[in-house]
């Protein structure tokens, strides 16, 4: 594996902004005298979603139902999946859904069991994209692979013409990529040193990768192809229609908070050398809001479209990120640091399609 210079950002000593920013945030919770974990409603939603995505499942395997309503249940299933991932195991892995290291593994261990793993995700998303936000060949999540250009610094291809064009056939597999790169990209993170684990602790971490896929497999897979009294094509069809419908709605998701038209262009040449923002500032400018008046939108996306919140205080529950919002604005602003969002869901969507556009066409960004 080629030797990569990680990027470095510039000192914050001496700037008041972030330490301003950590202890008006840290003065909320102490004067509403809160914990900074999940609440009651967060609590009650996972338990929804969990039900939603598993009793779907059950009634498919045991109700004897036609086989439009099994596609039905089935596309039940892709959004629960969807949910889980933004508003569940998503916080679980960050530490932020419970004061108890264990209810967070636990749920963190929802990935693995709708075909992930928890582990890879903590290095790719906790560790990677988290710290370098949006910078190429760091943030996995702005790479493309290929198929895709996301940022302007990625290699130009013929193909990104009518990137525009095909995203949302692509995007819907997002989820079985994971399945199918997971040992591959376990492999990596330890090449780059994210993780560290030796011995018994990496056999352990290896044979759960394989064991949590062999159980989702069967699951999905196996037994419907056992007991279900339908056709094979038929079982294939409603494992894709969850798998599609879930993949869309992360990586649309995803990709809204941060590859859009109001892409920070001022910062990205490979970052070779040190960063001219220091980190705070940096993930304020790489990071984009939208629709933060949508409170379903927020219920179910985990509080994902309150980007800049999750960003500066990952390790806080996306309960409390509506009422953070106006105080990491308002820091913000009194700094003069451009604090950027989109008002609706489709201003953002349109947004990131335009840019994707503009990505796929020379000399245009």
């Amino acid at each position: 594996m080629k030797n990569i210079t990680l990027p470095k950002f510039k000192s914050s000593a001496g700037s008041s902004f972030y330490y301003e920013l950590r202890t008006n945030v840290e003065n909320y919770f102490k004067e509403n005298n809160i914990s900074k974990f999940a609440n009651t409603t967060v609590v009650t939603k996972s338990v929804i979603l969990l039900t939603a995505y598993f009793g779907a499942y059950i009634a498919i395997m045991t109700l004897g139902l036609p086989i439009w309503a099994m596609w039905l249940l089935a596309l039940v299933m892709g959004l629960a999946m969807a949910g889980i991932g933004m508003g569940v195991m998503h916080d679980a892995n960050h530490g932020s859904f419970s004061k108890n290291r264990f209810v967070n593994k636990v749920l963190g261990k929802t990935a693995d069991i709708l075909g992930a793993s928890s582990n890879n995700w903590i290095n790719q998303h906790n560790k990677l994209h988290h710290t370098y936000t949006n910078i190429y060949e760091h943030d996995e999540d702005v790479n493309g692979k290929g198929i895709f250009r996301f940022t302007p610094d990625a290699p130009l291809k013929p193909i990104h013409k009518i990137q525009h064009v095909y995203w949302p056939l692509f995007y819907g597999f997002l989820t079985l990529g994971w399945f199918f790169a997971d040992v591959s990209a376990y492999k990596k993170y330890r090449e780059r040193g994210l993780n560290k684990s030796t011995g018994k602790d990496k056999t352990k971490e290896i044979i759960e990768i394989v064991l949590f896929k062999i159980v989702f497999v069967t699951y999905m897979l196996v037994l419907p192809l056992i007991f279900l009294d339908v056709a094979w094509w038929q079982v294939i069809i409603g494992f894709l229609t969850v798998e599609f419908t879930a993949g869309l709605i992360l990586s649309v998701i995803f990709q809204m908070a941060h590859v859009v038209d109001k892409f920070d262009l001022s910062n990205h040449d490979k970052f070779d050398g040190e960063s001219k923002d220091e980190w705070a500032v940096h993930q304020i400018k790489n990071t984009f809001n939208f629709a933060t008046h949508n409170r379903l939108l927020t219920w179910y996306c985990g509080g994902l479209n309150f980007q800049i919140e999750h960003h500066l205080f990952p390790n806080i529950s996306h309960a409390h990120y509506p009422k953070l919002y106006k105080i990491i604005k308002a820091t913000a602003e009194k700094h003069q640091v451009a604090y950027q969002e989109f008002t609706t869901f489709s201003e953002a969507l349109v947004s990131h399609v335009i840019f994707l556009k503009k990505l796929g066409r020379p000399h245009t960004v």
